[in-house]
């Protein structure tokens, strides 16, 4: 592995074992007692790598070697003469004095030095043990030293026996994820309380290993990527108040170098919406493109004298762009009242008229949501200034999901089509069905609807026009038509498209001839105003009548 990989390669695994899930923050004071992580562990651990037992000896043992002078100045209990005892063996418990000797001894320069030097040996040799499994790819590689080094030799070639192949981060991690359907115990590599850890890592490996080209030697500038934004916060779907899981986000919001806006750091007890768009910027780097707040008014503030603010409820978003959201809104004009709460772009699907968006505090935890293009609660849009418009989305077809993220997954295609999607599911151990309800809530739960008649003639407020068009023709069908039952109008003809309304049973509509098919069925091009507001789009002609 080259130098530059490894160098990587630390910071990732530090970022994990002791720096609070925050890339490259690798804590050198680390120290764990006798029993702090398990109840297997008979003496302490040191350093940010997490060196048990015999292997914090041996740190020891290479600080006095590198520089002796340092380590005695910081010895002040006499750890130099335990370096000959086995720790292990005798349950070595250290004092809080002795505590206080080895955490001076391992933070001294020489200290520090010799953690990494430790690190990228011990890295070495798990290198070599994946390659000796027939691993080459570099990414792989890191997710092998990952896996081996949190729990041994064994668990690592069972991850990797079961993975699809070729490896890559995203497989490897969906061999991690079926530890969690053992529930004999929880001390497996892939349990749920290392999945926040692994997610982490396959996010930093995609994110700052890059692939090889024949100009990889030269210095490249640094480049803003949706696709990284878009990566980042998808990792972080399932994060939650419920566990504690949420707080790494806030934690990486309150790390920021720079200066904090207002000068105000986060509290774990606030709304922290606002702050996971920020954490995403700063965790990037990319706050020169991105505003950062931990307020929604004051984001909007910010990305105005950025200049990345769209005031337009109608814009058709782009991936990594956030979206700000007033609940107040009454569907009447360009909502222009306060925000209350704001999101990520994830997916995008013009054709069916709606986008998804993952959130943080979304019911207190991380998760998405669909929101139909120009609908109903949409304050306006941060469109950062990203290098290029290039990205998608990256799901696993894992399992261990909740229903509503996984019927997400379905409306944005990530899990197939017809019996495809349906035994990729299976396999995952959902029930198609109860995905395929949860599908027709989110379609269709955000829709316009109304128990009231709706009198001919009505004052327009607002149009709501759908992002498809109409690709047929027949003057015949033009006319004005009763609806025959409770009937959506969707962005596009077919029962799989984002719903704009419902139409009362009995609720007259109009049609100019113009149409699309979908299985057989046409679907005209309607036009029909609902309570002060127009809208445009499709309905099946079955439950239309002249």
């Amino acid at each position: 592995m080259k130098k530059e990989h490894l160098e990587i390669l630390t910071k990732i695994i530090g970022g994990v074992e002791s720096g609070g899930q925050i890339y490259g923050n690798q804590n050198y004071a680390a120290y764990a007692g006798k029993n702090a992580n398990s109840e297997n562990e008979k003496t302490c651990t040191l350093g940010w790598a997490q060196n048990y037992g015999n292997e914090g000896r041996r740190l020891c043992k290479m600080i006095l070697e590198a520089d002796a002078k340092a380590f005695r100045k910081a010895d002040t209990a006499g750890i130099e003469k335990k370096l000959s005892v086995d720790w292990e063996k005798t349950g070595w418990n250290p004092s809080a004095a002795e505590k206080k000797a080895l955490i001076a001894i391992i933070t001294t320069d020489a200290g520090k030095k010799c953690q990494d030097e430790l690190f990228e040996e011990l890295m070495n040799t798990y290198i070599k043990n994946a390659e000796a499994y027939g691993v080459t790819d570099i990414k792989a590689q890191m997710m092998w030293c990952e896996i081996e080094h949190l729990g041994g030799p064994k668990p690592v070639k069972r991850i990797f026996e079961r993975a699809a192949k070729p490896y890559t981060p995203d497989t490897i991690f969906s061999s991690l994820l079926l530890d969690q359907k053992d529930t004999s115990n929880n001390n497996q590599v892939g349990d749920k309380k290392f999945q926040s850890r692994h997610e982490c890592c396959v996010h930093w490996i995609k994110q700052y290993v890059k692939e090889e080209t024949k100009d990889s030697g030269k210095e490249v500038e640094k480049m803003y990527s949706r696709q990284a934004v878009v990566d980042l916060v998808e990792s972080w779907v399932g994060k939650k108040e419920a566990d504690g899981s949420y707080k790494s986000i806030i934690d990486i919001y309150n790390s920021f170098t720079g200066k904090l806006p207002r000068n105000t750091k986060m509290e774990y007890g606030w709304a922290w919406c606002a702050c996971t768009w920020s954490a995403l910027a700063i965790a990037l780097k990319y706050t020169p493109i991105m505003p950062i707040e931990i307020s929604c008014f004051y984001l909007i503030e910010q990305a105005k004298k950025m200049g990345v603010w769209e005031e337009n409820d109608a814009r058709i978003p782009k991936l990594g762009e956030a979206v700000l959201y007033d609940w107040d809104d009454n569907g009447v004009g360009d909502n222009t009242g306060n925000p209350e709460h704001v999101g990520t772009v994830t997916y995008v699907n013009t054709a069916s008229g709606y986008f998804i968006v993952t959130e943080g505090n979304y019911g207190n935890a991380v998760k998405k949501r669909t929101v139909s293009i120009n609908g109903r609660y949409i304050r306006g849009f941060i469109a950062p200034k990203y290098d290029s418009d290039a990205a998608q989305s990256h799901p696993v077809q894992t399992p261990g999901k909740n229903v509503s993220t996984v019927a997400h997954e379905v409306i944005a295609g990530q899990w197939g089509n017809g019996d495809a999607r349906k035994n990729a599911l299976k396999a995952a151990g959902y029930d198609p069905a109860t995905i395929q309800a949860e599908v027709n809530k989110i379609l269709n739960g955000s829709a316009a609807t109304t128990t009231k008649p709706q009198p001919a003639d009505q004052k327009i407020t607002k149009t709501v026009k759908s992002t498809c068009y109409a690709r047929e023709f027949d003057r015949s069908l033009a006319g004005e038509y009763k609806t025959t039952a409770n009937l959506y109008c969707r962005n596009d003809a077919g029962s799989n498209k984002k719903a704009l309304c419902l139409i009362p049973k009995g609720t007259t509509v109009h049609n100019y001839g113009y149409y699309n098919t979908f299985n057989g069925v046409k679907w005209l091009y309607i036009t029909v105003t609902i309570d002060g507001i127009e809208y445009i789009g499709f309905s099946s002609k079955d439950y239309l009548k002249k």
